[in-house]
């Protein structure tokens, strides 16, 4: 019997063994999960809610004036929940250049919804698409090829032909009450469709296909900032209750009809002009530049035809619809304040002359007017909160835990009325980027106080054109005519938060003729 004790004494000592090490291995978990947990920062702080409803709140309110009240209570970097997803506010520049220049790669993704998923194809364009290397290799061939400064300028008469016709409309309502919005929103659509395919599309084809395009680009805007509940509760989006995601398809699937046969045209153009041993040395349009990128044969990456069509798709949004924005919110401002639209006249003439129409070479002359634009775009940014971004793994910004996947806001409206970083904020005046505080600001994003076109990576890739555009626009409407109000009305700036953040109200005024010759208004 003894190899039975020798047995049970090795079994009581492996037994006593085995306690002692799950013991041990139990401390050390605890020790260790209390040390882990003491080192994961918490959360940002915020309103208290559960994510089921924490978003009634903000139903039927201005999201930018909500979160503005909402920093003042919690600083400037807080969560809220928006249906059952959880979306962090930061309102600092300190705390934005930490997204935007010290973690951008991990905050480059785009938090999107399915409006704009459904008629970028998914996200084939630049603006929504993933951070990868299709999406480099897009913006790479729109900003240095398509946008490039001889590309833009090649692109000039399509851009001026149409603000002149501008200029000849508005003289046969001299002296009628018009809707600066409306005005500006022909000028720019009428503008953007011409430097996209003004060679392919002309005559009653070109205004029949540009009529279509108008309208389901009216109803576009209108319902990609409408609050979706197939957005906050995903769950819910195979029952689409608000018919968002329907209006979205049918939308798409025009588009997708008007693109195809203006790109069909312009590939047979091509392929004739090639047979036939042309070469098109003259102007270019931006989507026969598309396609001639495309068909090159030295190696580099080719574009698809969905990404060609969502690239066409991106300018028209991006171009048309902030520049319309901003042409009213700057001639709003100038009624407003009848001193500072006289300066911008008198520079204007100076620069400019009465005998003589806007040309874009005088463009660069204009400081004034810049400072006007830019002080409008400091008060009125078109996207209060820039595209919304979403990290691709947890991260710490300003001390706090920010979970993947969460939705991101970077609050410039905020931050540009903040008078922490701007002397007497909330008033518009244009000279203080004239002088040595910060005349030296501009769109590069590299100035964290302002950024009304982003920063870092996913800056807006088509700032050259825009900037250019409602530079144009407003310069010419300017020098043409001297706008006042109509008797006894009043402007305001209330706003409508959306896509981008429009007047609540229209501006409307009434044009006089300033030119020194009848001719001019009629070239």
């Amino acid at each position: 019997m003894g190899w039975w004790r020798s047995y049970a004494s090795d079994e009581r000592f492996s037994s006593s063994t085995l306690t002692i090490l799950i013991g041990i291995f139990a401390v050390l978990w605890f020790v260790v999960k209390k040390q882990r947990k003491a080192v994961v920062p918490p959360l940002p702080p915020g309103p208290r809610g559960l994510p089921i409803v924490g978003y009634l709140p903000f139903v039927g309110t201005e999201l930018h004036t909500k979160f503005q009240q909402l920093s003042e209570i919690y600083g400037p970097i807080y969560k809220v929940w928006l249906g059952n997803k959880m979306s962090v506010v930061i309102s600092s520049p300190s705390l934005v250049k930490e997204v935007v220049r010290d973690h951008d790669a991990i905050f480059s993704n785009r938090d999107t919804n399915i409006v704009a998923r459904t008629v970028t194809y998914g996200g084939a364009d630049i603006a929504l698409a993933l951070n990868s290397p299709s999406w480099k290799m897009l913006r790479k061939i729109f900003v240095r090829e398509m946008l490039s400064p001889s590309n833009l300028d090649n692109t000039f008469a399509l851009r001026r032909e149409e603000i002149r016709n501008t200029i000849r409309n508005v003289y046969d309502k001299k002296g009628t009450h018009i809707d600066i919005g409306d005005l500006a929103f022909v000028t720019v659509m009428n503008t953007t469709m011409n430097m996209l395919w003004g060679g392919t599309l002309r005559g009653e084809e070109g205004a029949k296909f540009g009529a279509e395009f108008k309208h389901i680009f009216a109803e576009l805007v209108m319902i990609l900032g409408k609050l979706n509940v197939s957005d906050l509760f995903p769950a819910l989006a195979c029952f689409d209750l608000q018919g968002i995601g329907r209006k979205a398809k049918r939308i798409s699937e025009t588009v997708d009809r008007v693109l195809d046969y203006v790109i069909d045209k312009q590939i047979k153009s091509l392929a004739k002009a090639k047979k036939e041993g042309m070469t098109n040395t003259g102007q270019k349009d931006f989507l026969q530049v598309l396609l001639e990128l495309r068909e090159r044969d030295d190696g580099a990456p080719s574009m698809s035809m969905t990404q060609i069509k969502a690239l066409v798709f991106d300018i028209v949004i991006g171009t048309t619809d902030t520049t319309t924005t901003m042409s009213e919110w700057v001639m709003a401002r100038l009624l407003k304040y009848p001193e500072i639209m006289r300066k911008v006249t008198e520079e204007l003439t100076e620069i400019v002359g009465l005998d003589n129409l806007v040309e874009e070479s005088h463009l660069p002359k204009l400081h004034y007017l810049e400072a006007v634009i830019k002080e409008t775009f400091r008060l009125h940014p078109s996207s209060p909160f820039l595209l919304l971004r979403a990290p691709t793994e947890s991260s710490i910004i300003g001390g706090y835990h920010v979970p993947k996947g969460s939705s991101i806001y970077l609050h410039i409206w905020a931050i540009q009325r903040d008078p922490k970083y701007w002397d007497n904020p909330l008033e518009f005046k244009p000279q203080r980027f004239l002088n040595n505080g910060y005349g030296s600001l501009d769109y590069s994003g590299n100035n964290f106080k302002y950024l009304p076109f982003g920063s870092g990576r996913r800056i807006c890739a088509g700032l050259a054109l825009g900037e250019r555009t409602l530079k144009y626009i407003l310069a010419s409407l300017l020098h043409s005519y001297e706008w006042k109000l109509p008797q006894g009305s009043k402007i305001e700036f209330s706003d409508i938060f959306g896509i981008v953040t429009k007047k609540k109200n229209p501006t409307v005024a009434i044009p006089t003729p300033r030119l020194s010759k009848f001719e001019l208004y009629t070239k």
